[in-house]
């Protein structure tokens, strides 16, 4: 069953944000990961949410995700990812059967 992580990014140091995304993406796809979506300031519908930039990875499961963020090639991306933003993260798994 596939799993959405839905991450709230706040920029901390824009440069050490483009060497992170530059630097994790392989590591993504690596394990079995993609990116769906990267929006610049997302449209709030409703709701006082107002996230300025907002990420969304597709995994093939949990474990998927959590091998790759626990993993020994992402280790030095998590690392600069604490200089570069502040982030809010989500796991959500795709229920197709339910409405």
């Amino acid at each position: 069953m596939a799993v959405y992580a839905v991450i709230d990014v706040s920029v901390k140091n824009m440069e050490k944000l483009k060497q992170y995304v530059a630097g994790h993406l392989p590591t993504i796809e690596q394990y079995g990961g993609r990116i769906i979506s990267r929006g610049l300031e997302p449209l709030v519908i409703t709701g006082n949410w107002s996230p300025k930039l907002l990420v969304i990875h597709e995994w093939p499961s949990v474990k998927h995700f959590h091998a790759w963020y626990d993993s020994e090639e992402y280790r030095p991306w998590k690392e600069l990812r604490k200089d570069a933003c502040d982030m809010n993260l989500v796991l959500t798994e795709d229920n197709p059967g339910e409405n």
